[in-house]
């Protein structure tokens, strides 16, 4: 009896994290469509509205879901140390610390990046770098689609193999 039930928790526990890691290629895919919704978003209130950064940030905290929203919550808890940093530093704090939005190193670097012209150039740079900036996240987010699609059910499938696999070595 006691030989099942840890058969069956073995199991239970590599399937969990087969399916953790299916899940977080999820995370990842909603995540950046929140970004490139969130940049849309700022080049119409940064060239349009001539919105400032502080108040940009606050709508955005509350307008996005989440994890993109914690990006800009971040930012907006920052902000008040604006004078003594730099944007481009509360900035590349924020996007470094929102590691719950599961993006790549390269989609992170394209996030600090686009941190350097914001709020320190002209409307029409900030909203030429944003587009750079939404065009880079059109891109990968039809790579972590693709990757969605073909390892999504890999990864769950691995998980459930690794724990009758397990199992049957030890029994």
């Amino acid at each position: 009896m006691l030989r099942i039930i840890g058969c069956v928790l073995i199991v239970a526990c590599t399937t969990t994290f087969g399916v953790s890691s299916a899940s977080k290629l999820g995370v990842r895919v909603r995540a950046i469509a929140g970004i490139i919704s969130a940049l849309e978003v700022m080049k119409s209130e940064i060239f349009d509205r001539l919105t400032p950064m502080p108040e940009l940030m606050e709508f955005l905290a509350q307008q996005t879901d989440p994890p993109v929203n914690m990006l800009f919550s971040s930012c907006v808890s920052q902000m008040k140390n604006l004078g003594a940093k730099s944007f481009y530093f509360i900035w590349k704090n924020a996007v470094e610390s929102s590691v719950r939005m599961e993006l790549r190193p390269a989609e992170t670097r394209t996030l600090i990046d686009l941190g350097h012209v914001l709020g320190r150039y002209d409307t029409q740079e900030q909203a030429n770098s944003i587009a750079y900036a939404i065009r880079r996240f059109e891109h990968y987010l039809k790579l972590a689609e693709d990757e969605r699609k073909s390892q999504g059910k890999v990864h769950a499938a691995l998980g459930v193999a690794a724990g009758f696999f397990a199992v049957i070595i030890l029994i």
